[in-house]
């Protein structure tokens, strides 16, 4: 595969603010705004390579939220105690998983402290004005007028600005308000942002205006973001921690043990890391469930495939690695989802990612069951050779699996 890292990093990480701003079936919108009042608030502010950062930062800046019961926004418009000790660790994850991408340490550093007031009571370390690294004030303050526009108590501007000013020199500067509500009354940017349809289409504009963060070549970026995406995905699901990176390493025995060529076991390695990114979009509520699940919330589970390729086509250097990731679910004898296809109608690669992904789930713990040793494992899979599973990957995976060591 010929790809421009910097590209592919660029719309993987943007992906990402439509998936974030899901809760259930409706589009929170939260990520996007940030994401632009912090790219215009800094934009006359700092130089090009900071405005990045900060652009970024903002885009991730509650990456590490994802793991919650629901979504941040709930929390971050309650405002209670409770709410405040479930958001205190989610500053300190996002910045690790984030620090792991190539180039991204700056943006990391932001979202560390995009929750720190100026007056110190912010968290997680209680840092004042002067230790506060500008781009993470901008961000909170960013953070605040969403959180505001959010609660739909103040369909004015000028209704914002008056609440929004009691926490001046407090969460905020008096200078950075100013420069917020410059902002906000430029061009009717408040008004636009408060009408939802209008949102993802100034996120585009600005995400293009801000560009991206150039990548090296030489660097295995793209293998790293998605590694670090893989994270993300299990954080949905305290039961599935590591699946996505033990399905991606059984997935790379198995071709190369089937001779496949280099690009084939790339394209198959990166689709395992993403297989199940589509959960996202699924309340975690129905995945952490612990009896059967209704009609009605497996159709939801079942959609995830369809979520996948959705989400993975809109980067539109990865989108050859789309149906493989998709469909993992497929059944050799056409009995799988979401497409029902049969046989060699599906990629070579689904068919190895569906052997991989029953066999990480058979020896995991579930809500609903205790895992089953290694060995059973495979004996489960030689069982539905044929049926679930191509029985030539089957034949080829049990003498890898029957000496992991499981």
């Amino acid at each position: 595969m010929n790809l421009n890292p910097t590209k592919t990093i660029h719309e993987l990480i943007t992906t990402l603010a439509y998936v974030n701003d899901m809760d259930e079936n409706k589009k929170v919108y939260h990520t996007h705004r940030v994401s632009i009042l912090s790219a215009l608030i800094a934009k006359n502010r700092v130089s090009r390579q900071k405005l990045k950062e900060i652009f970024y930062a903002a885009v991730l800046h509650d990456v590490g939220g994802v793991g919650f019961p629901h979504h941040i926004i709930h929390y971050l418009k309650r405002n209670d105690k409770n709410s405040k000790n479930i958001l205190l660790s989610h500053p300190i994850i996002g910045a690790q998983l984030v620090s792991a991408i190539p180039r991204m340490t700056g943006a990391a550093k932001l979202i560390l402290d995009h929750h720190e007031w100026v007056n110190g009571s912010g968290y997680p370390r209680g840092k004042t004005e002067r230790y506060i690294p500008g781009g993470a004030q901008i961000i909170r303050i960013a953070d605040a007028i969403d959180i505001a526009i959010q609660m739909n108590r103040f369909p004015t501007l000028d209704k914002l600005k008056e609440y929004l000013s009691q926490n001046i020199n407090k969460e905020y500067t008096l200078e950075l308000f100013n420069a917020a509500i410059k902002v906000l009354g430029e061009n009717k940017l408040f008004y636009n942002l408060y009408d939802v349809n209008n949102v993802p289409a100034i996120f585009k504009e600005v995400g293009d205006s801000v560009g991206p963060i150039k990548i090296n070549s030489r660097i295995d970026a793209i293998g790293v973001t998605l590694e670090t995406l893989a994270q993300v995905i299990d954080m949905k699901h305290p039961y599935t921690a590591g699946h996505s990176e033990r399905v991606c390493r059984y997935a790379v025995d198995i071709a190369l043990a089937m001779n496949l060529k280099h690009n084939e076991i790339t394209k198959i390695k990166w689709a395992g890391l993403i297989h199940d990114i589509g959960k996202l979009r699924v309340p975690r509520v129905i995945l952490d469930k612990k009896t059967h699940l209704s009609h009605r919330e497996l159709n939801r589970v079942r959609k995830h495939a369809q979520f996948t390729r959705e989400i993975i086509s809109m980067v539109s250097t990865l989108r050859e690695i789309a149906p493989i990731a998709a469909m993992h679910h497929e059944h050799f004898d056409g009995t799988g989802y979401p497409l029902g296809l049969k046989g060699e109608e599906i990629p070579l690669g689904a068919r190895i990612l569906n052997v991989c992904d029953a066999f990480d789930a058979m020896t995991s713990n579930r809500p609903y069951r205790k895992s089953m040793s290694g060995l059973a494992a495979c004996r489960e899979l030689e069982k539905n050779a044929g049926t679930q599973f191509d029985p030539a990957i089957v034949k080829e995976t049990i003498p890898l699996f029957k000496n992991l060591g499981l």
